[in-house]
């Protein structure tokens, strides 16, 4: 494993740099190889170095999940030998190329940080993705995004952790050049490279540069009949223990959970606990979900059936921490309750 690293960095570094012209441009940070251990570890990264002939630019993106913001440094800079010096810190330039550049760093312990040089690019993408939903598509992988608002997206594949589908998301843009930042661990910034009305092309920089694409996702499920009061029948349909009631729930009480849907807001009741919550529908109208409570556990219903009398929607469960979904059978209430 360790012999593998140590190939693919080779075949990257070249000789040292004797001058700045070889350094200048602007790099995007693809993918860090730590030695603190017995065996490297390989890691993304957020940042960016755009490097002039005076002065070398400093750029991280946003990772909200680590509290970090988007930030920026404007140093001078000098090479020493085969040294980049910079706000203070010393990179070893281990090896460049036309379009990769190896710093190394020795701090707390050995670290080689690899950057792709960016293509020039002149012409600036006009993406217009909010309240949308597209699937992802590149190398290995496939998902669906929901862009429910500027802020805050909605993984709606089928594969994905259904505990918490939600996730922050960004376009961070510097020069020219826009990237789709998400807030999701070792996930690295995307370059657009391109984009049309239905259909926008990506780059993602790791170890190698990989295309991925998103398409415009225009299919609806038919939500009509979904507005109206339903109940579902815990003594008629029990595949599970029912939940302990609460300390001073009257014995023989109605143990059923009421479900009524109005236009806007969504109210729940249960061992007589009544909860009242603003919902919407995503882009797909396959899921139901909580604006104020859309990155908790309990944000997002996914919708499997609406047919007639019958309303069938699947959740994470909400007893004991777990982290199992539940799938609650409604049925339609003819009478208002």
């Amino acid at each position: 494993m360790k012999r593998a690293f140590y190939i693919l960095i080779s075949l990257i570094i070249l000789n040292s740099c004797e001058s700045s012209n070889e350094l200048e441009g602007v790099w995007i940070g693809a993918y860090q190889i730590h030695y603190s251990g017995d065996e490297p570890v390989l890691s993304s990264m957020r940042l960016l170095l755009d490097i002039s002939k005076d002065e070398i630019v400093y750029k991280t993106f946003d990772y909200p999940m680590f509290d970090e913001n988007d930030s920026m440094i404007i140093s001078k800079y000098s090479i020493d030998e085969n040294n980049l010096i910079f706000d203070n810190d010393t990179f070893l330039i281990k090896g460049i190329t036309n379009d990769s550049l190896v710093l190394s760093i020795n701090s707390h312990y050995k670290r080689d940080v690899i950057f792709k040089r960016l293509p020039e690019n002149n012409e600036k993408q006009s993406i217009d993705i909010i309240n949308n939903a597209y699937s992802l598509i590149g190398p290995n992988y496939a998902d669906s995004i929901d862009f429910i608002n500027d802020s805050l997206i909605l993984h709606i594949g089928n594969v994905f952790n259904t505990n918490y589908r939600s996730r922050k998301w960004a376009v961070n843009s510097y020069k020219s050049y826009d990237f789709l930042v998400f807030d999701q661990l070792e996930s690295p910034p995307f370059l657009i490279n391109k984009s049309s009305s239905n259909e926008i092309s990506l780059k993602l920089f790791y170890t190698t540069i990989k295309d991925f694409k998103l398409t415009q996702i225009e299919n609806k499920i038919d939500t009509s009949g979904f507005v109206g009061n339903w109940v579902w029948p815990f003594l008629e349909r029990q595949d599970f223990p029912l939940p302990p009631p609460p300390l001073y729930f009257p014995e023989n009480g109605d143990t059923r959970l009421y479900l009524r849907i109005k236009t806007d807001t969504l109210e729940i009741e249960q061992f007589g606990r009544t909860k009242s919550k603003l919902w919407k529908l995503n882009s797909t109208n396959d899921f139901i979900y909580f604006p104020k409570d859309l990155l908790t556990k309990d944000g997002v219903w996914k919708i499997l059936k609406i047919d007639g009398d019958k309303l069938e929607i699947e959740r994470n469960n909400r007893f004991h921490n777990s982290g199992d979904k539940e799938i609650v059978e409604f049925d339609r209430m003819k009478n208002s309750r």
